[in-house]
């Protein structure tokens, strides 16, 4: 197969044709059109590298055979051939994407620097169009090691929250469904609020381990009917800690860390471990203890009853401004949150 680039001669004059030919032939794989159509039919069939266009052609002008080059080939470099009496139309011409000129009668130095330059710059166009898609290709492979590498972890942080529930539940039965419709309350809060579904997402993904660690704190308490000792209130309220040092050593997790530690922190700032008060307490946090304490009260505890739904309302009303945020409260009886 033929390695040379390819130069197409469109002019109507024989001889004008001929020679630049007889010029380039030993050099590049010459062809020749008789006019513009003519030109323009190889192209749609064979294209050139480049086109030597001659401007005046009594079928087709060379303008208007340009402007069609340019449209269909615009890699395809132009030399336009005029006469000194057509020069004006051969600058113009170089404005509409033409390459140069050469003026009749031609020098064959000048046909050859001029097919070269013209060459050159199509070979520097084409390296840096493969250079792109090459960089475009690696960019897509990159895309996709990326999905991949997404989708395994979050297939890991399934499986490993999963894996945490079963480990909580196995101590404390209650846990599982808690955490879950735990959940789903606070993403239900969250989307009332406006937040955004990535945070809405770390929300509630939280909220599944909000109680991990209980899995550090002796079965008996957690089983325990009826009121906790000193002592072992003590120990239960050691749970969040432990919680959010474990979270902490799993890299997906770690974003959960700062929410396990304090959802058992209180609005008025009696809560625990670090008796945060109001917006000290941050919005997750705050939303997540709501959810939590509503849910605690639908269902049965150890050491009590669940409650009417009347009464966790009223609960909620008297809370709200000492152990809730007020103005989640009061989001939760006007979106009817509770009934969805």
């Amino acid at each position: 197969m033929d390695s040379k680039e390819r130069i197409l001669v469109i002019d109507d004059e024989l001889i004008p044709r001929y020679s630049i030919q007889q010029v380039l032939k030993d050099r590049y794989t010459v062809f020749t059109a008789a006019g513009g159509a003519e030109g323009l039919n190889f192209m749609a069939h064979t294209p050139a590298d480049l086109v030597v266009l001659d401007v005046k052609m009594p079928d087709m002008d060379g303008i208007a055979v340009l402007k069609e080059l340019k449209k269909m080939y615009p890699a395809t470099e132009v030399v336009l051939l005029t006469a000194y009496a057509s020069i004006e139309s051969a600058r113009s011409a170089v404005r509409l994407g033409a390459l140069d000129y050469l003026i009749k009668p031609f020098d064959k130095t000048d046909v050859l620097n001029v097919v070269e330059r013209g060459l050159h710059k199509k070979r520097a166009h084409e390296t840096v169009r493969v250079e792109r898609d090459s960089l475009l290709d690696k960019n897509k492979y990159l895309e996709e090691q990326i999905a991949r590498a997404r989708e395994n972890i979050m297939m890991c942080y399934d499986g490993t929250v999963k894996a945490l529930i079963l480990a909580i539940d196995a101590k404390d039965h209650y846990t599982s469904d808690h955490s879950e419709n735990v959940s789903r309350l606070s993403s239900l809060i969250a989307e009332s609020l406006g937040m955004p579904k990535d945070i809405r997402d770390e929300l509630s993904q939280a909220a599944l381990i909000h109680d991990i660690g209980k899995i550090g704190v002796d079965e008996a308490i957690l089983r325990k009917k009826g009121a906790l000792t000193a002592e072992e209130l003590v120990e239960l309220r050691k749970h969040p800690e432990i919680g959010a040092r474990i979270v902490s050593a799993v890299p997906f997790l770690e974003k959960t860390s700062q929410i396990i530690l304090y959802h058992h922190e209180v609005y008025d700032g009696s809560g625990y471990p670090e008796g945060l008060r109001g917006e000290e307490i941050p919005l997750p946090v705050r939303i997540i203890s709501i959810a939590d304490a509503i849910d605690a009260m639908k269902h049965d505890r150890p050491y009590r009853n669940r409650l009417p739904m009347g009464s966790i309302m009223q609960e909620l009303r008297n809370g709200a401004g000492s152990q809730f945020d007020p103005f989640i409260v009061d989001l939760i009886f006007k979106r009817k949150i509770l009934e969805k």
